[in-house]
């Protein structure tokens, strides 16, 4: 477990586990500028390892959102309105790269960005303050080692600094269990097969509204000067094999 005690959490872990990642999985909570930026925190390793990112965004309806679908217009249009509503709008350089780094593996296709609506159990969208309160993440390496993390907390600087927040992270090699259940929460997820939330493609126009971030040369700031190797060809596991054997990283870097 990591608390504020422990210092900076993104020198802590994100950074140490993503210079071994092939696979990042990742929960949150919305679709902007600054969620999408923390989300984002450390994975230039995984870039310089030929990984890939697959990322599930909370979208949270308003009352006469709901009462729109419910008088027949449909989720997709209510969902490309509400988030073409809200444009991402970076507040600092540090945020802007972010965006831009996130574009650049969208156009790459080595980021896969969906979007999850709260339902009822009828599958019907309901209107929420808030989808993914528990940030969540599985990080895998080449051999097949997992570690995954979970944590009701405020990622920001502000937050991990004033608020008593704390971050939870499980290894496959000691609690397998806790990995495998993490792993199949974001595959649930991520094949819209949860009980109450619906999953789909980001709408185009958001997709676009993240592109609009693009690099004007051939890299983005947070990867200039660095190698940047060839994606993996293998295929993106709906949930991760069980670890094949000792991994020289992800076990030294927790």
């Amino acid at each position: 477990k990591y608390t504020p005690d422990n210092g900076d959490l993104v020198k802590l872990l994100y950074q140490p586990l993503l210079e071994c990642a092939v696979r990042y999985d990742r929960l949150t909570g919305y679709f902007s500028a600054s969620a999408l930026a923390l989300a984002a925190r450390g994975i230039e390793g995984l870039m310089l390892n030929g990984g890939r990112m697959r990322m599930v965004v909370g979208c949270t309806l308003q009352q006469p959102e709901v009462d729109a679908i419910e008088k027949g217009e449909t989720l997709r249009a209510q969902v490309d309105r509400h988030l073409a509503a809200s444009p991402l709008n970076p507040t600092d350089p540090s945020m802007t790269d972010a965006l831009e780094l996130l574009a650049w593996l969208v156009a790459q296709g080595r980021l896969e960005i969906r979007v999850g609506i709260p339902c009822d159990g009828k599958r019907r969208p309901i209107p929420a303050e808030g989808l993914f309160h528990e940030k969540s993440g599985i990080v895998e390496d080449k051999t097949g080692d997992r570690i995954a993390f979970n944590g009701s907390l405020n990622e920001t600087e502000a937050g991990w600094k004033r608020n008593w927040e704390s971050l939870n992270v499980f290894r496959s090699w000691v609690e397998p269990e806790r990995v495998v259940q993490e792993d199949e929460n974001f595959a649930v997820l991520w094949n819209d097969k949860a009980k109450h939330v619906i999953t789909m493609d980001v709408p185009a126009a958001l997709r676009d509204d993240l592109l609009r971030f693009l690099p004007t040369s051939d890299l983005p700031a947070r990867l200039k000067k660095q190698p940047t190797p060839e994606p993996t060809e293998e295929p993106v596991p709906e949930t991760a094999p069980a670890s094949t054997g000792p991994s020289i990283d992800l076990r030294k870097s927790v």
